[in-house]
């Protein structure tokens, strides 16, 4: 079984800074954003080696790693590790064992939210293999919260919702 999601890049049009706290935590935000054709993309092949193969290949970047309840958040793969981490604990509360690829159409940086979409779109690909039952707002959502809680990252909340 191969598993692939993958979701749409956002280009900013107005309100941009209104979603970052503690703005939007004390005034709510407003934001116009559109999404557009350039993709995050994810594809998950279950293993059953006890390894966890993780590759960003728009970045040239791979490691493997032994599965485990829990695995290091640091390096250039903390966002494929962050949300392994948060899916293990909590929905399926079992090291999983596979190989993922990921590839954004867009580099980080471009300002066009590739790092929340591909949390986004990770989310997805997990949610599916593993038949977690989330809706559009719950994945957005626990993308967020993986994203500036569990990794301590800095921004909004647009990035996530405009890719669900």
């Amino acid at each position: 079984m191969i598993i692939r999601s993958k979701a749409p890049l956002r280009l900013g049009l107005a309100g941009g800074g209104t979603d970052v706290s503690p703005y939007a935590d004390l005034h709510g935000g407003s934001i116009l954003n559109a999404t557009i054709n350039l993709y995050a993309h994810t594809t998950i092949i279950p293993r059953d080696n006890g390894k966890i193969y993780l590759e960003a290949q728009d970045i040239d970047v791979s490691e493997t790693v032994d599965s485990a309840q829990v695995i290091d958040t640091s390096g250039k793969l903390g966002l494929l590790k962050g949300v392994y981490n948060r899916i293990v604990k909590d929905f399926v509360k079992k090291p999983l064992s596979f190989e993922i690829y990921t590839r954004v159409d867009a580099p980080p940086g471009s300002g066009l939210g590739s790092s929340s979409t591909l949390v986004v779109s990770i989310i997805g690909a997990f949610a599916e293999w593993c038949n977690i039952p989330l809706g559009e707002y719950d994945i957005a959502h626990l993308a967020y919260e993986i994203e500036r809680v569990d990794l301590g990252l800095s921004g909004g909340r647009q990035d996530q919702y405009a890719a669900t």
